[in-house]
Order: structure tokens, then C-alpha cells, then sequence
């Protein structure tokens, strides 16, 4: 490959092919490393949306940790899994974001190239950077020299603003085993017990979808105010969706059944689980630790990023 194949730029690019046949590993200025098949590389990534979005999408995740691997059952659904900001003040705000992430120190700066980052602000070239910089120092966000940026205590106000704002949702994701031997545990534990605690549960095995469902969970992870990993049966995808969740600064509940609990990864010990025997114990305790740690929230709220 001569260019990367979202955003087409030549300059600093480089690919190598790794280990699975026909995927390459992207290495791009603009977008980020991501990975992509021979195939799904040769199409034309345009029709899907505008590239600058979709570079956006890719770059925004590998600063967060997450590398991105495209083909073409992802390209189709990749946009329902994040809320791309369609207003001045929704990039306004990703900038103050993308400042903290840089520079989480109070007193320093974080230094910003536009033409080079503009795609983690979804906007077109470098010009549409500095218009959101430029008036991101009107509102009095952030205080500038050169490219140099830090965030005002007026910025930080309104980061931990949209920090809340994210925080409170009704809708609690729940990672689990879909095994028969604990459908009496979602029926009477998880479900009751959120319910009761005024979120709206949700089961990704229950949904009805027409994606890939690795993206779905993404997007219902992304949308969601509390996150509940159960580890019985120790599936991958739980430690994956609560590694993401708390990532994203969505609050996660730790449990598991007492006869799995020895098999946890050391990884996540730490962490305080909830070590339950039977679904009545798993409600009662449930109920007890988001009442302890969750503010209870209502149907009204919606997660906004």
C-alpha cells in the first residue's frame, strides 16, 4: 500500500502485514494504527460516509486505547457505534476532552499539531480545528499560546459538566455467560434488581439487531450509565466490556458466582466483587451495592456521547 486507506494521505504512512492472511496494520499520521483486510482495503471506503469521519472515528479510538480493525461487516455499522458531533459546540467540547486526555495536569499545556489532529475533533482540514481552538478561547474554555493548549478552570467546570452528563443514564449494560445455567440469575437477580434501582437492563443476547454483534456491544456500552460484569463461567468478552466500559468512565459492578470466584484473573481481583450463591442472593446484594455507589437515576436521562 502507497497511502492510508481511509484518509489517502502518503505522507509519514506505513503498513505491515501481520500475522492472519491479507490484514495489514496501518500506521497513519491522521488516523491512527488501525488494521484492515487486502479486500476491504481495495474498496472505496468514501461510499460508506465522508472520510474525514470515519478517520475520525478510527482515530478517536486508538487515542483510547482501542485499535480498530476494519472490513466491510464493521464499515456498514461502525457509525452506529459512537455519537459523532453535528453541532460547533459538540467539537468544542471534544477538543476540552482531548486536552484533558493529553495533559492531565492542571498547569500544563498540551501541545496540538491542527494539521495532523483535526480528525480527533471529526472536522474536515486544519482550518475547522482552529475555528473550534479560536472560540473555544472566546467561551473561555481553554487559554492559548501558539499551539500550545490548557484548559481554563472555566474548561474544567464544563469538562466535569460533560463528565456527569455522560455518567447518567438509564440504561445498565449487563456482561455475562448467555448460558442456561444462569438464566434464573438474570430472571431473578440482574434484572429485578436494576429495574428496582430505576435502570432499564439490558442483554445483548436478548436484542433484536441486524449488525455484527461485537459493534452492537460497543454501541450499547457507549450509551450506557452502568455497566455490570458478571465473570461465571470466565468469558472474554465480560473482561473485554468492562475494561471498555471503565475506559470510558462508565461505572462497572463487579460479581460472580462463589463457585467461579477462584478462577478470576488476577487482573481483576482487585476489584470488589460480589460473590453470590444463588439469585436471591445475587438481588438482594445487587440491589444493596448500586443503592451504595450509584446515584439512582431516571428514565429520562440519556447518554449523550
Amino acid at each position: 500500500m502507497n497511502n492510508c486507506p481511509v484518509c489517502l494521505r502518503e505522507d509519514g504512512f506505513r503498513s505491515e502485514r501481520v500475522s492472519e492472511p491479507d490484514v495489514f496494520e496501518i500506521h497513519c499520521p491522521l488516523c491512527g494504527t488501525y488494521r484492515i483486510d487486502g479486500t476491504t482495503a481495495a474498496t472505496n471506503l468514501g461510499s460508506f460516509e465522508p472520510r474525514y469521519q470515519l478517520s475520525g472515528i478510527i482515530r478517536n479510538r486508538f487515542v483510547r486505547g482501542e485499535k480498530v480493525q476494519l472490513h466491510s461487516a464493521v464499515l456498514e455499522n461502525i457509525f452506529s457505534s459512537v455519537n459523532i458531533p453535528d453541532d460547533p459546540f459538540g467539537k468544542i467540547d471534544l477538543l476540552l476532552e482531548h486536552i484533558a486526555l493529553r495533559e492531565p495536569r492542571i498547569d500544563n499545556y498540551a501541545h496540538f499539531d491542527p494539521n495532523l489532529d483535526f480528525p480527533l475533533l471529526y472536522a474536515q482540514d486544519y482550518n475547522e480545528f482552529l475555528f473550534y481552538s479560536k472560540h473555544a478561547g472566546e467561551l473561555g474554555y481553554i487559554e492559548k499560546m501558539n499551539l500550545l493548549f490548557r484548559l481554563s478552570l472555566e474548561g474544567w467546570r464544563r469538562l466535569a459538566e460533560l463528565k456527569e452528563r455522560k455518567r447518567i443514564s438509564s440504561q445498565a449494560f449487563v456482561a455475562m455467560w448467555f448460558d442456561n445455567s444462569l438464566d434464573l440469575a438474570w430472571k431473578e437477580g440482574f434484572e429485578p434488581a436494576l429495574t428496582q434501582t430505576g435502570f432499564k437492563p439490558i442483554r445483548i443476547d436478548l436484542q433484536e439487531h441486524n449488525e455484527k454483534i461485537c459493534d452492537r456491544i460497543i454501541a450499547e456500552v457507549r450509551k450506557s450509565g452502568l455497566l455490570v460484569a458478571d465473570f461465571t463461567g470466565q468469558r472474554g468478552g465480560v473482561y473485554f466490556e468492562a475494561g471498555f466500559a471503565m475506559g470510558l468512565g462508565i461505572p462497572v459492578i463487579w460479581t460472580c458466582r462463589e463457585d467461579h470466584i477462584k478462577e478470576l484473573h488476577f487482573d481483576t481481583r482487585q476489584y470488589n466483587h460480589i460473590c453470590w450463591n444463588s439469585p436471591e442472593d445475587l438481588h438482594r446484594r445487587l440491589v444493596n451495592r448500586i443503592e451504595a455507589t450509584i446515584p439512582r437515576v431516571t428514565s429520562g436521562h440519556e447518554r449523550s456521547g
